[in-house]
């Protein structure tokens, strides 16, 4: 299904979509700034839920594997799953779709 989709997105012509071009606001080095920022941010924020999980199955009486299976997947996928809702509902539904299908194929 998300080959399919792919195969869609990269053939279709872009007059399908009404969307206009947005323009860059940011500049290159601002852009990679912000990017390594942020991961770093990422980073220190994963570490800290991943290493909290000893503490949280002991405390709940819950199992790991529950934890690392079902938890943290949804904890992760948060922030996809926000913003293809913000998307959709600024009627952009290609690319809420997108973000839908690649956050589901993780």
């Amino acid at each position: 299904l998300y080959g399919l989709y792919l195969y869609f997105e990269f053939s279709s012509p872009s007059s399908i979509s009404d969307d206009e071009e947005e323009a860059a606001e940011l500049s290159t080095g601002a852009s990679l700034a912000v990017l390594v920022f942020t991961t770093v941010v990422i980073a220190i924020c994963s570490e800290g839920l991943t290493s909290s999980v000893d503490g949280v199955t002991s405390q709940l009486g819950i199992s790991q594997s529950f934890v690392g299976v079902m938890l943290l997947p949804i904890v992760g996928n948060a922030a996809e799953h926000f913003t293809a809702v913000t998307m959709a509902a600024k009627n952009k539904m290609d690319l809420a779709m997108s973000i839908a299908l690649g956050s589901s194929t993780q």
